[in-house]
């Protein structure tokens, strides 16, 4: 068989390399397949897919899905060659003058490039933390010459452009199209492929996001250069110097990126904690299988953005949450854990502890079904006085003697301190079986009824779902499936037994009660107009306003407060805003 002139000098190279250095990398056995190389040893990062298999979030390092050589634009291939290594077809992976330089500049402490697209490729795969003069002394020429013999000129373009950093977290060209113009990357211009050509030196200096003046006077002089190689004609060079830059908003926020905008990534960085404690795979980008429910997360943000932005300033209310569950087993399918995720990435959905208010009456009268006290038994409304404290009522209204169910729909603050003084380990009891972790061991019963002490919003919906699925424990979670690096599964969550913390006729008249709520009482703002239950919940001075309920299919949350636990809102119940939220978003629920 005869050899071209550059295998011929690939051959050569790599013989007289290999004398100096006999001991040649274990790399070197592995390059001869492109899509191996695409995925080896990729920068750690996570991919948040949705239930139904969409891409919701990167977190970490971002790879998009590896774009085919016949599918890459002819001008992106044409400005990467005229800009990094013009002559990358006619070498055999090493440029010797190139080379020379770059040795020189490196001996004398300086940097300048002149490693070819052949040597940016090893490095990228393999080399990026070993020494810059050992690289370029030995194991540059040495592989640079087996990756030229067993790949393909248009592989070497292939791994190269599907996995080199275009800043902005974005790894390989679909990635960074997608980052800088929201688009694939079979889409792009002239104008755009040059912009993102013109990154790969200086990813941060060029970022389009951050000066897209200089990003496009960079990418001018791409073009020029593919003009000056005649890889481009003059009149196209001019037509796409004309046009105007369109750099799509960024969709970046506390190191992940979001496509659909950044709210999303309070649940993408939940997931994220989760699927790192499922396994040990740590390394390279793993792909995980969420519970996300994308429309009823979009309705979540909307409902929840809008009610903010509306009435925040008049009201004094600058932060809330939203967290959805289904009740059967406690998958999470939107959360919403404040005003703003690229402000902060603290969730006030899994992470702020708050006072759930009359909220915590759920524990209470769930205690006194299970004392054997029926609804329809009465409990004394009256005036009462809890620990050298006077108790009153919300609206400071008192009915004497009426039933349980009752009292619940009212949210009556007596009846409910009465209950509790019953028994307040039974109280404190079932809020652990629900799944609530709040320390309450010193909580007397004024501080249990009223909700004086401190829960998670997703454990109070996790509650809330207990008693909807007809008693069982509900452990919310979002990841259903998990990929490695290499594609392989790495965890699939199986059926779990269900345990039960409740009397199935416990549960059932609980249900009863709360659905009387939204029917009757205090919860009557958030009635969608079908089947609902639910609790309010407000605490002092209107510090924090709740509504937590179910519907048949669904459990839901909603907290509106302020950062600051003791910085009260202007009048803000959670018979009021919460319950107009939870209602807009269970009426979209079911919708979809």
């Amino acid at each position: 068989m005869v050899l071209d002139r550059r295998r011929f000098l690939a051959l050569s190279s790599l013989a007289a390399v290999s004398v100096a250095a006999p001991a040649a990398p274990a790399e070197a056995l592995e390059l001869g397949d492109p899509l191996r190389l695409v995925v080896d040893n990729r920068e750690r990062g996570l991919r948040v897919l949705g239930a139904r298999g969409e891409f919701v979030a990167a977190r970490g390092a971002y790879y998009a899905p590896p774009v085919p050589f016949p599918h890459l634009p002819k001008h992106l291939v044409g400005a990467l060659v005229a800009s990094e290594d013009r002559r990358f077809y006619d070498h055999f992976g090493l440029d010797p003058l190139s080379l020379a330089r770059a040795l020189w500049s490196t001996a004398t402490g300086r940097t300048q490039g002149g490693s070819t697209l052949t040597q940016q490729t090893l490095k990228e795969i393999y080399l990026k933390t070993h020494s810059p003069i050992l690289r370029k002394l030995v194991e540059e020429p040495l592989l640079a010459p087996v990756l030229e013999l067993n790949l393909s000129k248009e592989d070497i373009l292939y791994v190269y452009l599907n996995r080199v950093f275009f800043g902005g977290g974005a790894y390989g060209v679909e990635a960074a199209s997608r980052v800088y113009f929201g688009k694939y990357a079979r889409d792009l211009s002239l104008l755009e492929s040059a912009v993102l050509v013109s990154l790969l030196p200086a990813p941060n200096r060029f970022n389009p996001h951050r000066n897209p003046e200089r990003a496009v006077q960079r990418a001018h002089r791409v073009i020029e250069q593919m003009v000056e190689q005649d890889r481009l004609a003059p009149a196209e060079a001019e037509r796409a110097k004309r046009q105007r830059l369109a750099v799509a908003a960024p969709r970046s926020a506390w190191g992940g990126f979001h496509p659909q905008g950044a709210q999303v990534g309070w649940f993408a960085r939940w997931a994220e904690q989760e699927a790192d404690g499922l396994t040990d795979a740590r390394s390279g980008t793993r792909t995980v299988l969420t519970t996300l429910d994308a429309r009823i997360q979009k309705s979540a943000e909307r409902h929840l953005g809008e009610a903010l932005e509306r009435h925040g300033g008049r009201l004094n209310i600058e932060e809330g949450a939203v967290v959805v569950m289904r009740p059967a087993d406690g998958a999470v399918l939107a959360m919403v854990g404040g005003r703003d995720f690229r402000a902060t990435e603290w969730n006030n959905a899994t992470q702020a502890r708050r006072q759930p208010g009359s909220v915590a009456k759920l524990f209470v009268y769930l205690a006194a079904l299970e004392r054997g006290m029926p609804p329809t038994q009465t409990v004394s409304d009256a005036p009462l006085g809890a620990g050298g404290r006077p108790v009153r009522n919300f609206d400071d209204r008192y009915g004497g003697d009426i039933p349980l169910e009752v009292a619940l729909a009212r949210s009556s603050n007596t009846a409910a301190v009465r209950l509790a003084a019953g028994d307040t380990a039974a109280v404190r009891g079932v809020a652990r079986r629900l799944g609530v972790s709040a320390d309450m061991e010193d909580g007397e019963a004024g501080d249990l009824a009223l909700g004086t002490w401190e829960a998670r919003l997703v454990e109070l919906v996790a509650a809330f779902a207990a008693v909807a699925n007809g008693g069982f424990r509900v452990a919310p979670w979002t990841a259903q499936e998990m990929r490695g690096n290499d594609g392989s599964i790495v965890f699939v969550r199986a059926e779990r037994p269900r345990e039960r913390v409740l009397r199935a006729q416990h549960a059932l008249e609980m249900r009863r009660m709360l659905a009387a709520a939204v029917r009757d009482g205090t919860g009557r703002a958030a009635n969608p107009g079908f089947w609902a239950a639910g609790k309010t919940g407000t605490t002092s001075e209107n510090r924090d306003a709740w509504f937590v309920g179910f519907t048949e299919r669904l459990a839901a949350g909603v907290w509106l407060g302020n950062a600051a636990s003791s910085t009260p809102m202007n009048g803000v119940s959670g018979g009021g805003l919460p319950a107009q939220i939870w209602r807009s978003i269970m009426v979209d629920a079911a919708r979809a």
